[in-house]
């Protein structure tokens, strides 16, 4: 999914590809379509935090919990943290991260054609500005709505 609204903000015009970076850490071959756009690939987490204002956690449920509570000493107040990771609450990030400055996306698969429709939910100290931020983000990649989290299926 990430790489998928990548190439989207890259090819829209949006951001272009030197301020976008990623880590890739489980299979190196992953990399390889972000660096053909022209996106930074770090090989930790940490350096992507470090080198950036907003941060998008698109990982696998699974390991949401342990991504967040690693980078948390990085996860500064001053850094805007974007969920997509399916069926992760709000509440949780919250916690796991030690603020509310999260936005909770949830896109779908036509996201890659530019065509997704999205849903965020700003959580408990995320502002409207965060939120405009977000949705110019994601609108590029397609339509998006903000809506109460209660209103998500997962």
């Amino acid at each position: 999914m990430a790489e998928s609204i990548a190439r989207v903000v890259v090819q829209s015009g949006l951001l272009p590809p030197q301020r976008i970076s990623t880590a890739i850490r489980s299979n190196p071959d992953r990399g390889l379509g972000f660096k053909s756009l022209g996106i930074l690939v770090y090989g930790l987490n940490n350096d992507v935090v470090d080198a950036s204002d907003v941060i998008i956690f698109s990982v696998k449920p699974q390991v949401a919990k342990n991504v967040v509570l690693q980078l948390r000493p990085l996860l500064s107040k001053k850094k805007l943290l974007v969920s997509i990771a399916a069926g992760i609450k709000l509440k949780d990030l919250e916690e796991w991260a030690g603020h509310g400055q999260f936005i909770r996306v949830m896109p779908n698969i036509p996201s890659a054609a530019g065509m997704a429709a999205s849903v965020m939910s700003l959580g408990g100290s995320a502002t409207e500005q965060d939120g405009e931020l977000v949705g110019k983000l994601f609108g590029s990649v397609g339509k998006i709505w903000k809506a109460d989290e209660k209103l998500f299926q997962s």
